[in-house]
Formats: structure tokens, C-alpha cells, sequence
């Protein structure tokens, strides 16, 4: 440990000594990067460890090219309104709620381990299809726990199910995520990174830095941010910095079901930062799900005629009349003047224009 090493810089330190993979020691290399000490030898000892970074994300990105030509994962193609993975420990209740929320129908029997590979539903939401898949519970210490998290890094969302209202189950899966760097109860930093024109780092709204700049500017140069103007939205601390340039991280929504296995559950207790919702309570759950893909579905009608919603268009939240438009057909959208919309609207059947901002399960008719 080099001399006038500080705490933290020994807890990185045992991170990086006890990592499993290279992915591990990286994240715990920017931490050593960021804690070691001020002084010249600390300054020295910042470039070994940078060049130790260096060479372990090449190795890494080496890595990730050969599995891509090798095909190494399980990879299910995304389709309908989104994707949203079902997770939890054994015997959970995962393929009990897979069955009841959807048309699969999957092997459900009271011995561990019983989904022994990804299961697809569809979950049906007021005509919007949301692809469902129930994973296995190899969460840890599995020869498919990597693939596992492959698909769980670019999914839309979660959903942890665990049994009777357990919170230290709950407490565990969400322990088990963030060792993997799979953040449900955290955002993403609220920070922009964009290239420059001209070499060094730059900080736009300084202010919002609650750490050292030159000690900012170098835990950035470690990660390869060389020639960057890093944009700051919110109150930026060290633990921000560290997320932010974290290769491995992913930040997904996520909501916690519970399965009554018990004929009465002796009361939910809440958790501080992820809701728990009763899984026999079906239309809410629904609801819920489809809320943390962070989408709105819009149903079309012409004029004169009833409200179609066999196929209602899925919107990204925050889109307008015209972004609808564009999903029906590129004329529409080109010809497109106003739109008539009942819901959201204060009264039913309004006139908006083209940049009204659309709400779930609206009704929007076109004027051309």
C-alpha cells in the first residue's frame, strides 16, 4: 500500500485483490484511481494504475469481439411494446406469475431450479404486447450467469418477484445486482460527455463539482476522457464520477411483485426504494409494468367513425401528435395540420396542434 494511503484507498484495493474477472478489477481500479493520494508518489502511482486500465479494458474489448463472432449468449430478439425480465430466487414464483400474466405455459413443480432456460410470454396491455420472459435463477456462480446478465444489461425492465412479501429476499436480489453493476435503486448520473475539439477536460456549470477538479480531471483521464467537455446537470460527487465512467454499469427500471403462496400474507411491508405490489391484484400489476417502460399507448380513430384498439400505437413518454403520425404513415405526418384528442385533453374531442404532448390510452384523431 503506498504511503499515506487513505481508507477508501485500501477498501479499493481489496476490491481489486479480490476480484473474480477483469470486469470486477476494472471498476476497482477507478476507485484506487480516485482515492490515491495527492502527494507526488500518489501521483506516480495514478499512472501505473491507469496503465493497468488501460490494458485490462483491451483486454476486455478483445474478449467481447470474439464472443460476438462466436455467439456466445442467449439472445431473444425484443418484440411487441418492450421487454421486461422476470428474476428471483428459487422456487420464487416466477413461472406461477409467467402463467397467470400471460399465454405460456411453463413447467412449474416445487423442486429448486425447475426453469432451466429463459421462458417467453405476452403480456397484454390494453392491446400493447409486452414481451415477458421468465429467466433462470442462476443468478450467481453458474456456467449461464453471464449470458444471463448479457440479456439483463439491455433490457427495458425488470421485475423481481419473490415470495410473501419477504424483504430480505427482496434486499438480496438487489444486493446480487449491483455486485454485477445492474443498478435498479440508483439513476443514472445526470451528467453529459461530449467530445472537444482542443485536448485536456472541461467542465461545464463547474459549481455543481463537490470534488477536487484536478482530482476530477484525473480520475477522467484514467477512463480515457482526454479531449471531453463533461456537462454537469446535478450536484457531481466522487461516487458520481465513479459510476458514471464505469464500463459495466446499467441502470434499469424495475418493480418488486409478490406471490402469496400463503392463503393471507401477514402485511407487505414497504421498501424504501422499490415498490412491492401484490401479484393477484392483475390489472394493477399490469398497469405497473407497463409503467416502468416508460412508454404511453395511443389509440387512433377516424373521423366519424369508433375508436379502434386492436393495435394502438406504443409511444416513447413525451411524444407528440406528430411523432403518432409518423407511426401510421410518413403522409400523414407530412400532410398532418392539427388532431382532435379525448383524454388528456380538458375537453373531450379538443382541437391540438401537432406538438401536443400525448398521455397514456389518449385518443387522437387527424386532420388533414
Amino acid at each position: 500500500m503506498p504511503i499515506n494511503a487513505s481508507f477508501e484507498f485500501a477498501l479499493a484495493q481489496k476490491k481489486y485483490d479480490e476480484a473474480k474477472n477483469d470486469e470486477e478489477k476494472i471498476v476497482a481500479l477507478q476507485e484506487m484511481i480516485s482515492r490515491a493520494p495527492a502527494h507526488k508518489g500518489g501521483e506516480n502511482l495514478r499512472k501505473d494504475l491507469s496503465r493497468k486500465l488501460a490494458s485490462l479494458k483491451t483486454k476486455i474489448e478483445k474478449q467481447a469481439a470474439a464472443r460476438k463472432r462466436t455467439g456466445n449468449t442467449i439472445n431473444i430478439k425484443k418484440e411487441g411494446a418492450g421487454q421486461v425480465l422476470l428474476i428471483g430466487d428459487v422456487n420464487c414464483g416466477k413461472s406461477t406469475f409467467l402463467t397467470e400474466y400471460t399465454n405460456s405455459k411453463p413447467l412449474i413443480d416445487s423442486y429448486p431450479y425447475t426453469t432451466t432456460k429463459p421462458e417467453v410470454g405476452i403480456l397484454d396491455y390494453g392491446g400493447a404486447l409486452i414481451q415477458l420472459i421468465e429467466l433462470p435463477s442462476f443468478l450467481q456462480n453458474h456456467e449461464l450467469t453471464p449470458q444471463i446478465y448479457s440479456m439483463i444489461r439491455v433490457t427495458d425492465a425488470l421485475v423481481l418477484v419473490i415470495k410473501d412479501g419477504n424483504i430480505e429476499e427482496l434486499n438480496n436480489l438487489i444486493a446480487i445486482l449491483d455486485a454485477q453493476d445492474v443498478f435498479i435503486t440508483k439513476k443514472k448520473p445526470n451528467i453529459q460527455i461530449t467530445k472537444s475539439d482542443f485536448p485536456g477536460v472541461s467542465f461545464v456549470n463547474e459549481h455543481y463539482l463537490k470534488v477536487n477538479k484536478e482530482e476530477a480531471i484525473e480520475i477522467l483521464k484514467s477512463s480515457g476522457f482526454r479531449a471531453h467537455n463533461i456537462i454537469l446537470n446535478q450536484k457531481t460527487t466522487l461516487d458520481d464520477l465513479i459510476l458514471l465512467i464505469n464500463p459495466r454499469a446499467s441502470f434499469i427500471s424495475a418493480i418488486c411483485v409478490s406471490i402469496p403462496f400463503s392463503k393471507k400474507v401477514s402485511g407487505i411491508k414497504i421498501h424504501k426504494t422499490i415498490p412491492i405490489y401484490d401479484a393477484t391484484l392483475k390489472k394493477d400489476v399490469t398497469e405497473k409494468i407497463y409503467e416502468i417502460l416508460n412508454k404511453v399507448i395511443v389509440y387512433t380513430k377516424k373521423p366519424g367513425q369508433k375508436v379502434d384498439k386492436t393495435e394502438p400505437l406504443v409511444l416513447d413518454k413525451g411524444n407528440n401528435v406528430l411523432e403518432a403520425a409518423r407511426l401510421i404513415h410518413k403522409n400523414i405526418r407530412k400532410n398532418l395540420k392539427s388532431a382532435k384528442v379525448w383524454g388528456s385533453t380538458r375537453y373531450p374531442g379538443q382541437t391540438v396542434s401537432r406538438n401536443y404532448i400525448l398521455k397514456n390510452k389518449d385518443v387522437v384523431e387527424f386532420n388533414m
